[in-house]
């Protein structure tokens, strides 16, 4: 990764990128009033991001996502009680994990801080752990949301894809086949509606997510009502009796991918990640940081296979 350059560390498990890399200037119709420094420009005091205005449409399509999303379980054919109870209970098996891992994540990333180099340096913006926690919060409803419709049918004795017989899954090398399968054609759909995100128009339904320059695992899944929508809409699968998904392997790739998202947001990397991710085409929190700092730019989720491919990565933009 020409991008990249490692500095040594006692422990040897941490790298960080330089900074040319993580000043790259943003498109002009994305910049605001927290926009990045100028390359060599003195670091000014840390003072938290001013909130950019919301665009009236995009915030009133929000608020529509999510009350339509919320609402919906008032239609639910087989009882409006028994969704809103399993919505009930999938934000909170959902949210309280996902808050909990982020927060452990950020507490051992900002103390390493002290000892260890950070991705961008020493840091100069606050962490806004409590802005990020609030809008994983939101993410994590939209998800619930989502998942209440396959857990209520569940609990209202009505099939879905969800199974713990493999037999019924159809088997070892079909469920091997079709996860590897579904996989790739997910994290496709993850880059290209990143990509879209990145648009112009859908940009202000993305542009929350960028007031964090400089990440932490708390931001992670610190999205608003569309783009958790546009995320999360796979799960309704799982409420479809004929797409089986066999639970011993289903649940390990979610916690899976939560950890990654973390590991991605963290502020640092691991050498042996950074060594052993990229020869999978697996995203890295030195890739995506990057990101954060380059708007146009590693637009990978879960992996970088698409960057590749659509050669979007930086090195890829600077080569022209």
């Amino acid at each position: 990764m020409d991008d990249f350059t490692e500095i040594p560390s006692s422990s040897g498990l941490f790298t960080r990128v330089t900074d040319e890399a993580v000043k790259e200037e943003l498109p002009a119709w994305a910049l605001g009033p927290d926009a990045p420094p100028e390359p060599g420009a003195a670091p000014g005091p840390a003072a938290a991001p001013r909130r950019r205005p919301r665009h009236p449409v995009a915030g009133a399509i929000e608020v529509a996502v999510l009350a339509g999303l919320t609402g919906a379980g008032l239609a639910c054919p087989w009882g409006t009680a028994v969704y809103y109870r399993a919505l009930l209970f999938a934000f909170a098996a959902i949210t309280g994990p996902v808050l909990r891992g982020s927060l452990a994540s950020t507490w051992a990333s900002e103390r390493s801080s002290k000892r260890f180099e950070r991705l961008q340096g020493m840091r100069r913006r606050p962490t806004l752990a409590l802005r990020g926690a609030r809008d994983t919060m939101v993410a994590g409803w939209i998800a619930a949301c989502l998942a209440a419709w396959a857990i209520s049918r569940a609990w209202a004795g009505l099939p879905i894809g969800l199974t713990w017989s493999l037999a019924e899954a159809g088997g070892l090398p079909l469920v091997l086949v079709q996860t590897g399968g579904s996989l790739l054609v997910l994290d496709a759909w993850l880059y290209w509606k990143h990509r879209l995100l990145h648009t112009q128009l859908m940009f202000p339904f993305h542009r929350a997510h960028h007031t964090y320059r400089d990440p932490t695992s708390m931001t992670s899944f610190a999205v608003g009502p569309v783009e958790s929508l546009l995320t999360f809409w796979p799960v309704l699968l799982v409420a479809w009796p004929e797409a089986k998904h066999w639970a011993p392997l289903y649940f390990p790739v979610i916690v899976v991918f939560i950890g990654l998202n973390l590991y991605l947001h963290c502020g640092f990397t691991l050498r042996f990640l950074e060594a052993t991710l990229p020869r999978l085409f697996v995203n890295t929190s030195a890739f995506h940081n990057v990101h954060h700092a380059n708007a146009e730019a590693n637009f990978g989720e879960a992996m970088s296979l698409w960057d590749h491919l659509c050669r979007t990565r930086l090195e890829d933009r600077k080569k022209g």
